[in-house]
C-alpha cells in the first residue's frame, strides 16, 4: 500500500523483521526509562517527573501488549482464523488507548494534589539530566518506529509511537517545570506542566481508540485507497465493470472483494486468467492485500447492485 496511505508496503520477511525491530526497540527503551525516572524521582520529588515516571511504566506495559499483538498477528491463517490474525493489532490499539487514559487520570490527581499542598522541587539538575536523556532516547526510538510504520502500515506499531510522541511532549514540559519550580516561587510550574499533559494525551486517547474500532468493526478502507483498487481493476483491457467492492482492514492489510463483469463469450479458463491479472495489479499496489474476485458475465442480471460500483 502506498505511503501516506496508512497501508504497508513491505510483506512476508521483511515485514516480520521490522516488526520485531520496533517492538524490541520499544520495549528496552521504556524499561530503561522506568529505571532511569524512578531513580530521579526519588531524588528531586517532583509531581511532574513522576507523572513521567508512571506514564513509562505504562509504556513498559503497553510495549509488552504491541509486542503480543504483532506477535499474534504474523501467525499465518488457519483453520480457526481462515482470514489470519490480524485483528490482533486493532485490539492492541484499544488497550493502548485504554493505557493512556489510565495515565491522564494519575497525573491528573497528582497535579491537584501538588497544588493543594505546594512543595519545593530538589536536586533540579539530576531530574534535568534525567529527562535530557529520556528525550534523547524517544527520538532515537521513534525514528525507528515511523520507519517500520510507512514500511508495514502495522496499527499496533502506530499506537505505540504515540505513546512515545506523547512522551516526548511530557519530557520535555517536565524538564521546564523541573528548572522552574526550582526556583523561589517557582513550585506551581511542576503541577500545572503535569496538568497541561492531560490534554495531549486524551487526544491521543481519541484517535488511537478511533483507528481501533475501524479495524476491529470493519470500517471500509480509506476512500483512496478504494478508488485506486477501481482504477487498477478497471484498466484491465478485457474488464468492462466492476461492482459491489467491498473492503476492509485486516489489521496491518486490506482484504477486498468485488465482482468483475466480463465478455458472456469467454470461457472459464480466460476468465480465470483475466482475474489472476487483476489481482496481480491490485497487489503491485497494496502488498498483502486479501482478494476475492467473483467474474459475472456481460448481460446476467442478479438483481440490484447491493452497492452500487463502490
Amino acid at each position: 500500500m502506498t505511503a501516506g496511505a496508512g497501508g504497508p508496503m513491505v510483506a512476508g520477511r521483511l515485514r516480520r523483521r521490522l516488526l520485531r525491530l520496533a517492538t524490541y526497540s520499544s520495549v528496552t527503551t521504556a524499561a530503561i526509562l522506568v529505571v532511569i525516572k524512578a531513580w530521579a524521582w526519588q531524588a528531586t520529588d517532583s509531581v511532574s517527573l513522576l507523572s513521567s515516571l508512571v506514564d513509562s511504566t505504562l509504556d513498559v506495559l503497553g510495549s509488552l501488549i504491541t509486542f503480543f499483538a504483532v506477535t499474534v498477528s504474523l501467525k499465518p491463517a488457519d483453520k480457526e482464523h481462515r482470514f489470519g490474525h490480524g485483528k490482533a493489532e486493532g485490539l492492541a490499539a484499544l488497550a493502548q488507548s485504554l493505557i493512556i487514559a489510565a495515565s491522564a487520570v494519575f497525573v491528573l490527581k497528582e497535579s491537584v494534589e501538588r497544588i493543594m499542598a505546594p512543595a519545593v522541587v530538589q536536586n533540579a539538575p539530576i531530574g534535568i539530566t534525567v529527562m535530557g536523556i529520556s528525550v534523547a532516547m524517544t527520538l532515537l526510538l521513534l525514528g525507528i518506529q515511523r520507519y517500520v510504520r510507512r514500511q508495514t502500515g502495522s496499527a499496533a506499531i502506530e499506537a505505540d509511537a504515540m505513546h512515545y510522541r506523547t512522551d516526548l511532549a511530557i519530557n520535555l514540559g517536565v524538564a521546564a517545570a523541573i528548572a522552574t519550580a526550582a526556583w523561589p516561587g517557582g513550585w506551581l510550574a511542576d503541577p500545572l506542566v503535569a496538568a497541561a499533559v492531560i490534554a495531549y494525551l486524551l487526544f491521543g486517547v481519541w484517535k488511537i481508540a478511533k483507528h481501533a474500532l475501524d479495524i476491529l468493526m470493519d470500517r471500509e478502507i480509506p476512500d483512496q485507497d478504494r478508488e485506486t483498487i477501481i482504477r487498477l481493476a478497471e484498466s484491465h483491457p478485457r474488464v468492462l465493470d466492476i461492482h459491489d467492492l467491498k473492503t476492509r482492514h485486516g489489521g496491518s492489510n486490506y482484504i477486498v472483494q468485488f465482482h468483475v463483469l466480463l465478455d458472456a463469450g469467454l470461457n472459464l479458463a480466460e476468465a480465470h486468467e483475466i482475474l489472476d491479472d487483476v489481482e496481480t495489479r491490485i497487489r503491485a499496489e497494496f502488498p498483502g492485500c486479501e482478494l476475492l474476485l467473483h467474474p459475472d458475465p456481460e448481460g446476467y442480471n442478479a438483481g440490484p447492485r447491493e452497492f452500487g460500483k463502490a
